[in-house]
């Protein structure tokens, strides 16, 4: 709107005319250090876009998990989907990775030099964090296959010598209850040890009014113990064991459109009434309640020797995380569907790296990087009554004028004309004999010759050929799980979709940084990527009626739209034998320029790399008749370019950041909704171009302010596998023809990606006496409004974000306790994560956004 336009020049103009008198020294502002480039380097000499965010900012905002980081960082996004490890992860308005385990993410999460290759393994609490670096861009060079849009660096607190520690409690909204601490302290002279905790427990704040229970709860804890030891002058040690649980009732949804499905039901006596719409009451009806557990566990060892003229690190790691989930995904009252998910992964990485010193003209870094992961997926879908999945059905065959019980009519009709038409002895074989002749066909002539279609007006077949056609249409409308006719019943559906992942990953990367004057700089990267994955599958699918071959007849093809579950060929198979290989060089070269020992200037080129992502779900299968595309159940390698232009400074008094940036994806892994399954396909090329600011500024010596922002303009320079909706029940400008999986969304904006989104925040410090100082933080996240998600129109779900977070921190220097009141979303702003099509509906819901939330926290320290 013109207002929000306003604010944000306003904003620009004031924060440029603040920045004008820079000279001014009203505070010492400490040099922010990053390790963004495998190096320890100050910001302002690191020639990367990257936002940092401290431990001290992530306690006094409380920001507890990634999820809320995103509210300080506008370039990072993260939307919650049905479940608490389904998080989608973006940068740059880049990232995939939810709902499907076979889709590595293309922001990459680093956990102290680990990573973790999915995103469900970083959804714990955050517990003794030292910094949080949002590193945007390719990142595939130092930082491996997962990084094609950016990378996540957390770094937590190193043991230190001297003993001591913290310890929080938490109170809040809806009876949030939270303990934190953290201890460290000396084993020996050589050797100290951290370890640091945290259960988190709170009801939900959504009621899901059918059963009663309070859903969207937290309900976790985290503990992670570390020992570092001087084994001698030149030789470190670093050793981490950490531990995590989930287990909680996730995720609410809203309704956005209450479609005729919804009608149906009620018509049928299946619902009271429509689902409501908007969902902002915090109430929503489900059969039962959505679980979640999560678990990790994970253990890294570090070595760092010092060789004089580099320092050679060795860093090892073994990591275990599980993820079920059991989900109502009808997401309404009628028993419709029901979904269960068993993820394990067991993953191993080595790297070896030689880090120069920093003394010489040329600096460089070489490496070597493997991985080897397991990944066992499981899950099923189905059916949970005849009755509730038969009307939604039916509700969308009246879109096609017919019903099941029209349909089964017809395609009785169908089996019996086609007997008919069989020789004599075959009808006989197939159990058809004649009444009055046995030796014959039931449907042939005195003489023994096959009526086929004549069979229905033939005097003395007609009422046999009608009888049978009665008896097959009831095996088809039986209610019986046994029968291997019926049509959907309660229990058919995909019965388990097992599948045994193991990827191999062999990385080999340099990077060299030379001073070519005392003011310029050159860098280059290069690495070396190979990728392996072997797939075995065990999916196996009950359901007779998509088994039916009707997408090859234009007189049945609409009728494949509910068809739900077809087909699944397996892997290996005489056309794939699931094994998926990939590599790829990928590069970056930078130049430098130092204006002054505190400004920098540079621009940069780099590639990025993400291998071949392999469908880990039996929803993209053909329908029966059609033949196998191989391309529909893996995405081809994600490949990544980058021009960026860098404006960096630090001054006594803050820092100003300035990028501009153009940067392309070509084949980007997508992976959305579409219904009744997942569309996994690449889109050829997208491109992001934009800038972003990130800035900090005290205006005096105890206010100080920060401001960053970022701008995209996003487009799909050509998108023809785009997806559409197959049950053709929605948008019919979204609507597959039948027998169809994609649209063209070339020239389109990418859903999920808002033009404009900016963090502003204040900062006070004041003394309350002479041994108790007070700090007081207000901030406001914007995303000005864009649609949702490219599966749902922006006129049925758009997203436009405008929250204040809040908090008021008394310490008290003499005794370290410390106060802190606080309060997130405070001003209640509604808004949407993401949309999607309601499984067997014509209904779109969505995910939305939690509502303010306030808490106290008592610390002291030791």
């Amino acid at each position: 709107s013109m207002r929000d336009n306003t604010i944000f020049k306003f904003g620009i103009s004031f924060f440029t005319g603040l920045f004008a008198f820079t000279g001014l020294s009203l505070a010492q502002v400490d040099e922010i250090t990053v390790t963004a480039t495998k190096r320890e380097t100050a910001l302002v000499d690191t020639p990367v876009s990257v936002s940092v965010t401290s431990g001290a900012v992530l306690e006094r905002a409380q920001i507890n998990d990634v999820n809320e980081l995103q509210y300080s960082v506008p370039s990072l996004k993260i939307t919650q989907n049905y479940a608490v490890s389904q998080n989608t992860f973006y940068i740059r308005g880049f990232g995939n990775g939810a709902n499907n385990p076979g889709v590595e993410p293309s922001v990459s999460i680093i956990v102290d030099g680990v990573s973790r290759t999915r995103n469900q393994s970083a959804m714990g609490d955050l517990i003794s964090i030292e910094q949080i670096e949002v590193v945007r861009g390719p990142q595939t060079t130092l930082f491996g296959r997962s990084a094609s849009a950016g990378v996540i660096n957390i770094s937590t607190k190193l043991p230190e010598e001297e003993f001591g520690g913290k310890i929080a409690v938490t109170g809040g909204s809806d009876s949030l209850r939270k303990l934190s601490g953290t201890m460290t302290g000396p084993l020996s002279d050589d050797t100290f040890f951290r370890l640091s905790a945290s259960s988190n427990t709170r009801d939900g704040f959504v009621t899901n009014t059918v059963t009663g229970s309070d859903i969207n709860e937290r309900d976790r804890y985290a503990i992670r113990g570390q020992i570092l030891s001087n084994l001698s002058d030149e030789l470190t040690m670093r050793i981490i064991a950490d531990m995590d649980n989930v287990e909680e009732l996730c995720c609410d949804v809203a309704y956005l459109t209450s479609g005729a499905v919804d009608g149906a039901f009620v018509a049928a006596g299946l619902a009271d009434r429509r689902e409501t719409l908007g969902g902002y009451d915090r109430r929503f009806r489900q059969n039962f309640d959505p679980e979640n557990k999560l678990e990790g566990r994970g253990i890294s060892a570090q070595f760092d020797l010092d060789m004089g003229f580099a320092t050679l690190t060795s860093l090892s790691s073994y990591r275990e995380n599980e993820h079920t989930s059991k989900t109502d995904v009808d997401f309404g009252v009628v028993d419709v569907l029901i979904q269960e998910v068993d993820d394990e992964y067991e993953t191993f990485t080595q790297e070896l790296r030689l880090v120069s010193d920093d003394s010489e003209r040329l600096r460089w870094i070489a490496g070597i990087y493997y991985l080897d992961e397991d990944l066992t997926h499981d899950r099923s879908v189905k059916y949970r009554s005849t009755l509730g999945v038969r009307s939604a059905v039916n509700t969308l065959l009246a879109g096609a004028g017919t019903s099941l019980s029209d349909f089964a009519n017809l395609y009785a009709s169908g089996v019996v004309a086609g007997v008919a038409a069989l020789p004599s002895a075959t009808q006989i074989a197939a159990g058809f004999s004649s009444p009055v002749d046995s030796t014959r066909g039931a449907f042939t002539t005195a003489a023994g010759v096959p009526l086929g279609a004549a069979a229905f007006v033939d005097p003395t077949t007609a009422a046999i050929a009608a009888g049978t056609v009665q008896t097959l249409s009831g095996r088809y409308l039986a209610d019986d799980i046994t029968s291997t006719s019926a049509w959907f019943v309660g229990g058919q559906g995909v019965q388990s979709e097992g599948f045994d992942v193991n990827t191999e990953t062999l990385r080999l990367y340099a990077n060299f940084d030379y001073d070519i004057t005392d003011a310029l700089t050159a860098s280059v990267g290069v690495a070396y990527i190979e990728d392996q994955k072997t797939v075995v599958s065990n999916v196996v699918i009950n359901d007779p009626f998509a088994a039916l071959e009707l997408v090859t007849n234009p007189a049945t093809a609409a009728l494949s739209a509910v068809q739900f579950f077809p087909p699944f060929l397996n892997y290996p198979n005489d056309i794939e034998d699931g094994v998926f290989d990939s590599d790829d060089i990928t590069t970056s070269a930078k130049l430098v320029w130092s204006l002054d020992d505190d400004t920098n200037v540079y621009a940069s080129y780099s590639t990025g790399y993400k291998p071949t992502s392999v469908s880990v779900s039996a929803d993209a299968s053909v329908y029966a008749g059609q033949p196998y595309p191989a391309s529909i159940y893996r995405a081809l390698p994600e490949e990544v370019t980058l021009y960026e232009l860098g404006y960096k400074t630090q001054f006594d008094n803050g820092y100003l950041n300035l990028t501009v940036f153009r940067q392309s994806i070509e084949n980007f892994q997508s992976n959305l909704f579409v219904g009744t399954g997942f569309n996994l396909a690449n889109a050829e090329e997208q491109e992001n171009v934009g800038f972003e600011i990130d800035s900090m500024l005290f205006l005096t010596e105890d206010f100080f302010a920060t401001f960053a922002a970022q701008y995209i303009d996003a487009e799909y320079k050509e998108h023809n596998f785009g997806p559409c909706d197959r049950t053709r029940s929605g948008d019919p400008s979204d609507d597959c023809n039948p027998g169809e999986f994609y649209s063209s969304l070339t020239g389109t904006t990418p859903g999920g990606i808002p033009e404009l989104s900016f963090s502003v925040a204040g900062n006070y410090r004041f003394d309350v006496s002479n041994s108790t100082e007070g700090f007081f933080r207000v901030e406001y996240y914007f995303e000005e409004e864009h649609q949702a998600t490219e599966v749902v129109p922006e006129s049925i779900a758009s997203r436009e974000v405008g929250t204040i977070n809040a908090s008021l921190n008394f310490t008290n220097n003499d005794n370290g306790l410390s106060v802190s009141i606080w309060g997130r979303n405070i001003n209640d702003d509604e808004h949407l994560q993401t949309a999607f099509q309601v499984p067997g509906s014509d209904s779109v819901a969505a995910y939305p956004a939690a509502p303010a939330f306030y808490g106290i926290t008592i610390g002291k320290e030791f």
